[in-house]
């Protein structure tokens, strides 16, 4: 397919999508291709997908945004029920941690002990035992 055509169904894909969903696309300046996926191409790296867009189309920002660090289910699973505990942050390097919309989050806080936690840091705990003991250590402060 064309780079035009390419261009004109991008926009009407977009036009199914929330707006939280259309952001996120706008920040990670994705791309759609012929196989209908949603794909990054920056800075001479190969390719990335992202996401197809039946999967953006099907799931929450939340499944969207754990998809993209590739977080495990029992991590998704937990945030799903437990959203309301945290607020959504992301850093900037003049003005530190700055309250931000679920689309554009990089750190959880815990609003109950004012704890953070970077996305990158639960894409590490690769052990289930292990993502559990740290929420019950949450949870427990």
């Amino acid at each position: 397919m064309d780079d035009k055509k390419l261009i004109i169904l991008e926009e009407k894909l977009k036009n199914e999508l929330s707006e939280d969903k259309i952001n996120y696309i706008n920040k990670y300046k994705l791309k759609i291709n012929d196989k209908r996926q949603w794909m990054t191409t920056k800075n001479n790296v190969p390719e990335r997908v992202y996401f197809s867009h039946n999967f953006i189309l099907k799931n929450t920002i939340l499944e969207v945004i754990f998809r993209k660090y590739q977080l495990c289910y029992a991590k998704l699973k937990y945030f799903r029920e437990n959203l309301d505990k945290f607020s959504y942050f992301k850093y900037d390097s003049k003005l530190g941690f700055i309250k931000t919309e679920f689309w554009d989050i990089e750190f959880f806080c815990h609003k109950k002990s004012g704890k953070y936690i970077d996305l990158r840091y639960l894409q590490q705990i690769t052990e289930i035992e292990v993502f559990l003991e740290f929420i019950n250590w949450l949870e427990n402060l």
